[in-house]
């Protein structure tokens, strides 16, 4: 029996790429970024570069920017990371259908959790803007607990908290390594969201694939029936 859903945050429930787009105007004034780049022409490569390099960390993203001079050749990433940092401080959003999704979980009787890795300030105020911290159950930062995804001591964490066993838990999110590979590691039932490369794939094969959020009700009582 299923009992509990738990999620990542971002790119599962926070829509980065929109975010990114929404802070262009912040970048372009902190980096002199040359006017010759339309607002929509820095958001594609960004978010192009989000895509393509964010499970390999924000330096390679940097560097792609670099590269396509949006950013200057002197800028550095010390700066560029503190400025991240600053902007998902004050600009977060969620997807359209996240709150939604969330309410239809709880309608249906499961307990709702989130594990995020991150600091405890930067990642509590992305669900304070999203207003997304009202609905979850329990909350785990790993930079509360000293362990990070997909080590699978954080969420056999979440199970202890939640009181549920590994096996009647499932784990949405979109990293296949940090997220799949860690929650079914731990025992978990996994849903694997398609919103970032969609090319990398971990060692583990998720139970369900989903496009979009709005998918993830139907996704979970398929794993539930399998599962009965």
């Amino acid at each position: 029996m299923i009992r509990a859903v738990v999620f990542d945050l971002d790119h599962t429930l926070f829509d980065r790429h929109a975010t990114l787009r929404a802070i262009v105007p912040a970048l372009r004034a902190r980096f002199s970024v040359p006017p010759s780049f339309t607002d929509k022409e820095i958001g594609d490569a960004w978010t192009y570069a989000d895509d393509s390099y964010v499970y390999d960390g924000w330096q390679y993203i940097f560097g792609c920017l670099q590269e396509k001079g949006i950013l200057p050749q002197d800028a550095q990433y010390a700066d560029y990371r503190t400025f991240i940092y600053e902007q998902f401080a004050k600009t977060a959003v969620r997807f359209d259908d996240t709150l939604p999704m969330l309410e239809t979980l709880k309608a249906r009787g499961y307990k709702i959790a989130l594990i995020t890795n991150g600091n405890h300030a930067l990642q509590y105020k992305k669900l304070e803007l999203t207003g997304m911290a009202y609905i979850f159950d329990e909350i785990i930062v790993s930079g509360d607990v000293g362990v990070d995804k997909p080590e699978k001591e954080i969420f056999l964490m979440m199970c202890e908290k939640l009181g549920f066993a590994p096996e009647e838990t499932v784990y949405v999110g979109d990293n296949p390594i940090a997220d799949i590979d860690g929650a079914a590691g731990a025992g978990m039932k996994t849903v694997r969201i398609l919103s970032t490369n969609r090319h990398i794939f971990g060692r583990r094969t998720p139970d369900e694939t989903v496009e979009t959020v709005r998918e993830i009700p139907d996704a979970v009582e398929r794993i539930r029936k399998k599962y009965e």
